[in-house]
This record gives C-alpha cells, sequence and structure tokens, in this order.
C-alpha cells in the first residue's frame, strides 16, 4: 500500500485504482510520489563461535556457529509476503485489466509488467489464465483522504494463495490483485504500479532505500539486487 504524507492541511494523493484529479494542491504535486508505507525489519542476530577441537560435540557446535554466520553474512534481500514464504510458485502469470481501468492506468501498469519480464525471474502475459494458474487483475478503486488524516492512499496490491491437492501432490498458485486509486491523480506514477506490482508477486516492504519496496515511495521504478534476491526466493528454478 502507498501513502502519500501531508505536509499541509489538504486532501492529498497511495494496494488498486486509476484516474485523473482536478484541483490537486500544488504543495501536494510539489511533494512527488511520497509515500509511507509499513514495514517489516529482519534481522538476524550473530552468534560468536566456538572454539574448541577434537570432540564430536565441539565438531557439531563448530558446524552449526560457522552455518549461522554464513547465514548472518549472506546478501540482503527484500522481504516476501508472510503468506508466500516457504512457497514454490511457478513465475507464469497471465493477468487481465477491469473495465473500470482507464487507458492511462492500462499503460502505467504495463510499463511496471515489462520492468519486472526483464528480470526473466517471472514471465506476465496478457490473458485469462487457466484454472490453478497463476494470474492477476489490475483493477481502480475510489477512497479519499479524511481531513484530519496526514497521508492519502494511492494504491493497494498482495497475493491471494490458494493451495489445491491433486494426483500430483500440493498445487500452489497466486491469484493476485493490484489497483490503483482513482481518487488522486498521484496514483498514475510508475513507481506506485511497479510497487503495487511487487507486492502482487510476494515481495513485502523493505528498510532499504533503494528499492522500489520501500515505505517512503520517491519515484524509484528499477528493482534493486536486493528486490531481485526477493524474487528469487518465491521463483526458485
Amino acid at each position: 500500500m502507498l501513502v502519500l504524507l501531508a505536509l499541509v492541511v489538504a486532501v492529498m494523493a497511495v494496494k488498486d485504482g486509476w484516474g485523473p484529479l482536478a484541483g490537486v494542491s500544488k504543495q501536494v504535486t510539489a511533494m512527488g510520489n511520497a509515500v509511507e508505507r509499513q514495514v517489516h525489519r529482519q534481522f538476524q542476530p550473530d552468534t560468536p563461535s566456538d572454539a574448541g577441537q577434537a570432540s564430536p560435540q565441539k565438531v557439531t557446535d563448530l558446524r552449526a556457529s560457522s552455518s549461522r554466520r554464513a547465514a548472518h553474512k549472506a546478501k540482503p534481500h527484500t522481504p516476501v509476503e508472510p503468506v508466500v514464504a516457504g512457497l514454490k510458485l511457478k513465475k507464469t502469470y497471465h493477468y487481465r485489466f477491469t473495465a473500470t481501468m482507464p487507458p492511462a492506468g492500462r499503460q502505467t501498469f504495463k510499463r511496471a509488467i515489462r520492468i519486472y519480464n526483464r528480470t526473466g525471474i517471472v514471465h506476465l502475459v496478457p490473458g485469462l489464465a487457466k484454472h490453478g494458474k497463476n494470474r492477476i487483475t489490475f483493477g481502480t478503486y475510489r477512497k479519499q483522504v479524511g481531513h484530519n488524516q496526514t497521508s492519502v492512499e494511492l494504491g493497494r496490491g498482495g497475493p491471494g494463495i490458494t493451495q489445491t491437492v491433486s494426483i500430483h501432490g500440493i498445487v500452489v498458485h497466486n491469484h493476485a490483485k493490484a489497483s490503483l486509486n482513482t481518487e488522486y491523480a498521484l496514483a498514475y506514477g510508475d513507481s506506485i504500479a511497479v510497487h503495487e506490482l511487487g507486492h502482487a508477486l510476494g515481495l513485502d516492504h523493505s528498510m532499504n532505500r533503494h528499492s522500489v519496496m520501500y515505505p517512503l515511495d520517491q519515484g524509484k521504478v528499477k528493482l534493486s539486487h536486493a528486490d531481485i534476491r526477493g524474487l528469487k526466493r518465491i521463483y526458485r528454478s
């Protein structure tokens, strides 16, 4: 979800929707796409190594300690949504737009789709998904900020995981959604579409300022190395 911070007592413009907005204040427009989101902080404490040798127990302790240190030194990745953690999703998605999606919104999401497709980690194609396959629905909604609020919602997005049992075992598929808030013109920003599509694919919020999933959106549309590693954790080959 994207939320634009307000510095003045005025209606401002951030997981579903699109649409032009007349009368957005100059102060709001000047803020760009500053967005606030909740963040998950992941921290793994380091573990001091054991010294010693000879005994089997000491060897086991050393190996365990080494494993913990290696995990701590591993390259950071953008967190994944809890609902997809530990699952293995297929990389191919079929996507469609709802009837309420205006042309400008379609184009913005299509640009976001190209960004993710270029990674080679996921493959998003237009059309209706067959039963049991991954799909993404791009839509719109309208939500206006209250007078006493200091932030504005520009979009929404997230995965919808379903697991079915077949003769081949448990099959996992994602019926995801990504939408823009048509109440505000700032929802048309490419960075909003990239962020909400990231949620739909399973990425969570990140503490990394270079990530497109960072709580404060600053117009970033290029996936960081941590974002790429986060996607790879979900779509392992």
